[in-house]
């Protein structure tokens, strides 16, 4: 419990840390006006970049506190301060994103209908809606296809959930599998099995069911944020394996069994159309005794396979023009250090017997993400 306790000292630290400065006093219990790792706009986001797999939208919502218009004067009404139009919409968003360490390239989308629940003048429950539709992914080596919905009842609060089913490809060394979640699974490794005529890739069938509750407040140009994702993973893989590599979660997942991801942010919102500030994120798989070579190797298992990041989320939308078919370009970057990692924080000389020096890759070496995301209203609004 070592490491769970890190981890859990790590989040707490940082995320009191900027509440306490920024939200002096009791603020936050009383007045969260006006933002998992990508904030809602006005909109839903463009399922954005949650990593590992969810979505956060890429900007905050607006303050709930707006200033006094002069006496006599129309007050000018930003795209993103509107109400979301009372229609039924037909939306399509998206996100592209190359990302290192791990090496991956992936196209998120979500498309279906959405409709606003209610009409609100007020900021923290003005973006209302439900959704319901399709979330596919493609990436080279597999294909991804979720059907689910969202509901959020308030500017503050989102909940989705969908399930999914993934089909890989057997290219690009995906997908592996082992008997125990004490595998070695660093880069190295997972390049010699690629390699290897008696663990080639796998065209693996996966049923993945994910549930992401999303909490996000604004306080001024302060937007604090955080997406939780529960996911369930099943797998038809090699005959006696209970556990798979998948890039995006960068760890061993459980077949039949549950991970937790969580994406926090800290950001500052004082600059038009920008959003710039910290990002934390953690993984965590859950073991049962059958994901270990037997009872005692589980007992033994100290969460070597959990990890976490803390650096920078940057994310600049090009244009607002409100809902039309091409709205929110938005560029994505994340940059962040590994705090821990079974395989990208190691030493050659701190490794575990029976390990080489090219399993671990240096800590200097950070996650790196660009993404680029937009959203469309297919159908005509009012």
């Amino acid at each position: 419990m070592r490491r769970s306790s890190l981890s859990l000292i790590i989040a707490v630290t940082t995320v009191g840390f900027f509440v306490a400065w920024f939200v002096p006093g009791t603020a936050v219990a009383q007045a969260p006006e006006g933002e998992p790792s990508e904030p809602p706009a006005a909109d839903p986001p463009p399922s954005p970049v949650a990593d590992p797999g969810g979505g956060m939208p890429a900007l905050p919502p607006p303050s709930a506190i707006e200033p006094e218009p002069p006496r006599g004067a129309e007050p000018e009404v930003a795209p993103a301060d509107r109400p979301p139009p009372e229609g039924l919409r037909l939306m399509l968003s998206d996100l592209t994103v190359l990302r290192l360490n791990p090496l991956g390239l992936e196209t998120r989308a979500r498309f279906g209908f959405q409709k606003r629940l209610y009409a609100s003048d007020k900021a923290i429950t003005r973006n209302n809606f439900a959704f319901g539709g399709l979330y596919p992914k493609l990436n080279p080596a597999s294909a991804h296809l979720g059907l689910g919905g969202e509901i959020q009842p308030a500017s503050i609060f989102n909940l989705r959930a969908f399930g999914e089913v993934q089909k890989y490809f057997g290219t690009f060394g995906m997908l592996q599998s082992f008997q125990t979640a004490n595998a070695n699974y660093s880069d190295q490794t997972l390049k010699d099995l690629r390699d290897s005529s008696t663990t080639p890739p796998q065209t693996a069938t996966v049923l993945h069911a994910s549930i992401q509750p999303l909490l996000q407040l604004k306080f001024g140009n302060i937007a604090v944020r955080g997406l939780f994702q529960f996911d369930y993973w099943a797998f038809k893989v090699r005959p006696g394996d209970n556990v798979a590599y998948e890039a995006t979660f960068d760890t061993l997942l459980p077949d039949n069994g549950w991970t937790l991801s969580i994406d926090a942010d800290v950001l500052y919102t004082g600059r038009k159309n920008t959003a710039i500030g910290l990002r934390y994120s953690h993984v965590r798989p859950f073991y049962r005794d059958e994901h270990f070579a037997n009872a005692a190797e589980h007992e033994a298992y100290d969460g070597e396979n959990m990890h976490d990041r803390l650096g920078l989320f940057a994310a600049y939308t090009l244009a607002d023009a409100g809902p039309s078919t091409f709205n929110k370009p938005t560029v994505i970057l994340i940059a962040s250090w590994y705090i821990q990692h079974r395989w990208r924080t190691g030493e050659p000389g701190t490794l575990a017997s029976g390990n080489r020096s090219e399993d671990y890759t240096s800590r200097a070496f950070p996650y790196l993400l660009v993404g680029f995301a937009f959203e469309s209203d297919l159908l005509a609004t009012n």
